[in-house]
């Protein structure tokens, strides 16, 4: 089976020619990598310029489209039936990365829309480490919001997806208008509707470095807005299926906003101004997922930040209408 990669590029060039010399060094060579370039005046595009395998097509936009307009545009060319995300500054972990990619996928029904691969259980997070056992191999719609809820965006970076191209079509492609938290409304929406797997199988590297997007685009909240959006939609959803109110509330006070509190108190407390926690408060708080600016601050400091009782109350929301069998203590 022929498979596309996709990579969206922006003032990558430290490290998108590893990128590409990962794709290169596959031992399953049938596949297409379709490179955009959305406005890097950093070297990127002499380097694209360079490239003359037949398989890597270019598309340099004239005017920059964002990463999800970059990625809508990517998915209007694609010629594959499964694609792989692979981000300018991650890299297939080594040469057998699309064989084993591809024998998941030989594996998965024909209803599957898109894989999360790189599921590991040695993260440093405790509710990561909570997550892993609980997350089925095969997550069913009727599933997928509780653990959008719960676990946030499950798929994490952009790299450690592949889907079935069509999938982006039918699911009316990614939202422009989120650019700070688009990939997580994208995989819950699609969750809805569709079944989505889960693997701890290794195919690519995700790079940690001081450059990447999520090291500098919410330093003031910007994400905050758009992430209130895709918890109410979640909520509102949630509570239409009988789940309890007072619990969703209390694992939103929790998981999604004392985290973000206590990086605010830490920004204060560097001399880096109040405006990260008054996001949290108008944007957050003021939801009808949340409990509240008052209670909200109580939970914060009760909890350390949302660093513990996070894993009691998210397996009580489990519990509390879902059938046992997922949960895994």
């Amino acid at each position: 089976m022929r498979i596309s990669i996709v990579m969206p590029t922006y003032n990558g060039m430290k490290y998108l020619k590893q990128a590409v010399d990962s794709v290169l060094a596959q031992r399953y060579q049938d596949w297409e990598l379709l490179i955009s370039d959305d406005g890097s005046v950093d070297g990127t595009r002499n380097f694209l310029s360079e490239l003359t395998d037949p398989r890597i097509t270019v598309f340099l936009q004239k005017e920059n489209l964002g990463i999800f307009g970059n990625l809508n545009f990517l998915f209007s060319k694609v010629s594959c039936e499964l694609t792989q995300f692979l981000c300018q500054d991650d890299y297939f972990s080594d040469e057998g990365s699309l064989h084993r990619l591809l024998e998941q996928w030989a594996g998965l029904s024909s209803e599957i829309a898109f894989l999360r691969c790189n599921h590991h259980r040695d993260s440093n997070s405790s509710h990561s480490r909570f997550e892993a056992p609980v997350l089925p191999p095969i997550v069913a719609p009727e599933q997928s919001d509780l653990f959008f809820f719960i676990f946030g965006c499950i798929p994490g970076n952009l790299s450690n997806v592949s889907v079935r191209t069509e999938t982006v079509r039918r699911a009316g492609w990614f939202r422009v208008d989120m650019p700070y938290a688009g990939d997580f409304e994208f995989w819950s929406r699609v969750g809805r509707s569709y079944p989505w797997a889960i693997s701890r199988t290794n195919v690519a590297v995700i790079r940690d470095h001081p450059e990447q997007a999520s090291k500098f685009l919410n330093k003031h909240g910007e994400l905050f807005p758009q992430m209130r959006r895709i918890l109410e939609t979640l909520y509102s959803n949630l509570i239409h299926k009988g789940y309890p109110s007072n619990l969703l509330r209390l694992e939103v006070t929790i998981n999604h906003i004392s985290q973000h509190r206590s990086t605010g108190i830490k920004l204060l407390l560097k001399g880096k101004g109040l405006a990260y926690l008054r996001e949290v408060s108008t944007q957050l708080d003021s939801s009808p997922a949340a409990l509240g600016t008052a209670i909200g601050w109580m939970v914060c400091f009760v909890t350390l930040g949302g660093r513990v009782f996070l894993n009691v109350v998210s397996k009580k929301l489990l519990k509390s209408s879902c059938p046992a069998s997922i949960i895994q203590s």
